[in-house]
């Protein structure tokens, strides 16, 4: 109990050295200053809300042309012809009518003559070494086909440059020897003639 006193008796001196410290420093006197400030109070006023957004204004009314005037056509005048008078006087002609000239007919232009043909040999040189080929080619084909000789004429064209052209069987004893006989023109090495002249070919094949 004694203890429990003791301590009572600490504490109340303890608080009586606080406040006669707070007296000496001034804190206490700062305390009351503060209690004695009014308080501020401030008011803060809430923004108006924003205005409503204007109309548009409505589009002005369609102007409204007036009608065209109806047509009314043109009022349809009759001129009366006046009679046709008979002539009191009949004028002739004393001069005879000439006779049509007749037309003389055109004479058609001659056709042009067909160019003469050149020698094979003249133009194209090599016509020996290709017959030779030719030859050996026919054999082949004598044995399947059974043949022991044909005759074949090609003609051709012979340009200015030596190029031959147009090609063509004129007459032909077998013709399964036409094509053996073109494929000879196709080898044909020939020579221009400064223009283009007619060849003809004849292509004799024997069998041995």
């Amino acid at each position: 109990m004694n203890r429990n006193k003791a301590i009572g008796i600490g504490i109340v001196i303890v608080l009586h050295v606080f406040l006669v410290y707070a007296l000496v420093s001034g804190l206490a006197t700062s305390a009351v200053d503060l209690l004695r400030k009014p308080l501020e109070i401030k008011i803060v006023k809430a923004s108006a809300p924003p205005p409503p957004p204007v109309a548009p204004p409505p589009p002005p009314p369609p102007v409204l042309s007036a009608p065209p005037p109806p047509y009314i056509p043109p009022p349809i005048v009759q001129i009366q012809q006046p009679p046709r008078q008979k002539p009191v006087f009949a004028v002739t002609s004393s001069t005879r009518p000439t006779a049509p000239t007749a037309l003389k007919p055109v004479p058609a232009k001659p056709a042009p003559a067909k160019p003469h043909p050149v020698s094979i040999g003249v133009v194209c040189p090599n016509i020996v070494r290709v017959a030779q080929a030719l030859s050996n080619a026919f054999q082949r084909l004598s044995d399947s086909e059974g043949i022991n000789s044909a005759s074949v004429v090609v003609e051709f064209s012979v340009e200015a440059s030596g190029a031959v052209a147009n090609p063509h069987v004129v007459s032909s004893t077998f013709p399964g020897v036409n094509r053996l006989a073109l494929q000879g023109v196709s080898m044909l090495s020939c020579h221009g003639q400064g223009k283009t002249v007619l060849v003809r070919a004849p292509f004799e094949f024997r069998a041995n």
